[in-house]
């Protein structure tokens, strides 16, 4: 066929949105020494003017044809080739010094460099309307390319216009390289919705896909379409890479506290002994199992913690709720006493919620069961703290037998256990029903305030006294209100001197 020179307007056109994506050639050679012999190929630098005149218009249209790997994969070389360079060198030289007319394929080598990094989506989008300039309908190549350009430098409207062509042409979709491109334009939902639906139809589909789509979902937080995706990815037959992937999903999915994922990934990577996660992922996989009251999984994360380093108040923490929420205080408690046994002090805060747990029992003997069955086999060991300041007020009298079953732990004997005095005004309201537990609270606030060395703490407990009489005194409690307030008076009077006779 006889290629006809192209005018200088299109050349110059198209050398606009090539020049600025090469580096400039090598200056020509001496005339007076012979051409080198090049590999316009595999050679590390671009090939000069003089190699390239050197080869016809048919060899370089050729090697057009090899550096795409359109035909067959491009075979990697000892030479480190910048192939979409290395097509815009050629195109160039085809257009503007051997002036070849612009066609379909030179406008399908172009866009097959569009996605090299140093690219982006306006190019491609002036690419297409100077293809239309010249007057030279797309191709289902040229759309493909395009396409694979969108992956790495996105832009929606040329998208469209590519699909919209691509349908009215009744041209076969690439729908992967299409869920890709969605993706990367933060096409979230359609993205997804394409690939199950390639998925669900059997359609072959690269196992690279499945992967960027599970990184990509994983690092913005869409971990249960995540999942979706890793278990269509396990279904394919490569297995490349997935050991990598599958613990990623355990790391996104025990930060985002997603028990299902985090539950399959610790059974693959950690029981089945591919993986030794570090302590950030295994602290959240610890987290994650006390939220969901998985008291296994959180005892192995713990075991495997207390392997590495010395535990902390917060890693105990976190299997007590999970044995809370799955209602076996008795193991909680047990937990409260390895603690104290590995000098880790109880807070406040855990003791609260352990004592909170048990009063909801309401029931006495129920209370004392757990407690007895939590310290039967660790006989000697008791509980660094009692847990103060805080008693489900709403039920007194197993709040109190409570507090002093728990004060026994603590290594207090058999002996009874006043609570603080704020625990005791706290729950001396609400000891209406059950009249020896508001006599026995009565005696403990007077008893405290008996105990109070000096003037000023005197009187500030006394006040504390007065304000709860008069709390019961509202409440209906008259009498109590009443001989609480004459108790204190009594005890703040101060004593009288004898007269001499």
């Amino acid at each position: 066929m006889q290629r006809r020179a192209y005018s200088a307007e299109a050349s110059s056109s198209i050398d606009a949105y090539i020049q600025g994506m090469m580096k400039p050639t090598p200056g020509p050679e001496p005339t007076t020494r012979s051409p080198r012999l090049v590999n316009i190929l595999t050679s590390k630098a671009p090939p000069s003017d003089t190699a390239l005149f050197a080869a016809s218009i048919d060899e370089l249209i050729d090697h057009l044809h090899t550096l795409r790997g359109r035909e067959k994969p491009w075979m990697s070389t000892l030479s480190t080739v910048d192939r979409h360079k290395r097509i815009v060198h050629l195109v160039r030289h085809l257009v503007v010094q051997r002036r070849q007319r612009l066609t379909a394929f030179l406008y399908e080598c172009i866009v097959d460099t569009l996605g090299h990094p140093e690219s982006s989506g306006k190019t491609l989008v002036a690419l297409m309307k100077d293809m239309a300039y010249q007057g030279i309908e797309p191709t289902p190549a040229f759309h493909a390319g395009a396409l694979e350009s969108l992956m790495v430098h996105p832009n929606y409207a040329a998208m469209l216009e590519i699909l919209e062509h691509a349908r009215e042409h009744d041209w076969p979709e690439n729908k992967p390289t299409l869920a890709v491109a969605l993706l990367r334009d933060e096409q979230y939902e359609l993205a997804y919705d394409t690939l199950m639906e390639l998925h669900a139809s059997g359609a072959q589909v690269e196992p690279w896909i499945y992967d960027v789509f599970v990184f990509v979902f994983g690092k913005m937080g869409f971990v249960d379409e995540m999942m979706q995706v890793l278990v269509a990815r396990l279904t394919l037959a490569s297995t490349q890479g997935l050991d990598a992937l599958q613990f990623f999903a355990l790391d996104a999915c025990s930060a985002a506290f997603h028990y299902p994922g985090t539950l399959a990934g610790w059974k693959t990577m950690v029981r089945g002994g591919k993986v030794n996660p570090p302590d950030g992922v295994v602290e959240n996989v610890l987290n994650t199992a006390a939220r969901q009251a998985d008291t296994a999984l959180a005892s192995e994360a713990l075991d495997m913690l207390a392997q590495r380093t010395r535990l902390q108040d917060y890693h105990y923490d976190s299997v007590i709720d999970a044995f809370i929420l799955e209602g076996d205080l008795a193991s909680a408690t047990r937990l409260h006493c390895i603690m104290h046994t590995n000098g880790v002090p109880v807070t406040k805060a855990a003791a609260r919620r352990l004592v909170a747990a048990a009063a909801a029992a309401r029931a006495g003997p129920e209370i004392n069961e757990w407690l007895r069955v939590a310290t039967a086999e660790q006989d000697g060991e008791r509980l660094l703290a009692p847990p103060r300041g805080h008693l489900l007020a709403a039920d007194a009298s197993p709040a109190l037998e409570l507090y002093a079953r728990y004060q026994q732990l603590c290594g207090s004997g058999e002996a009874v256990v006043r609570p603080p005095l704020e625990v005791m005004l706290q729950l001396l309201p609400h000891c209406s029903d059950d009249q020896d537990a508001a006599a026995g609270l009565r005696d403990g606030v007077l008893e405290a305030l008996r105990a109070q060395a000096g003037e000023g703490p005197r009187r500030m407990v006394a006040q504390k006294l007065r304000a709860a009489a008069e709390e019961l005194i509202r409440d209906g409690r008259t009498v109590e209100g009443w001989l609480l307030e004459e108790k204190v008076d009594e005890i703040m009077q101060p004593p009288q001197l004898e007269r001499p006779s």
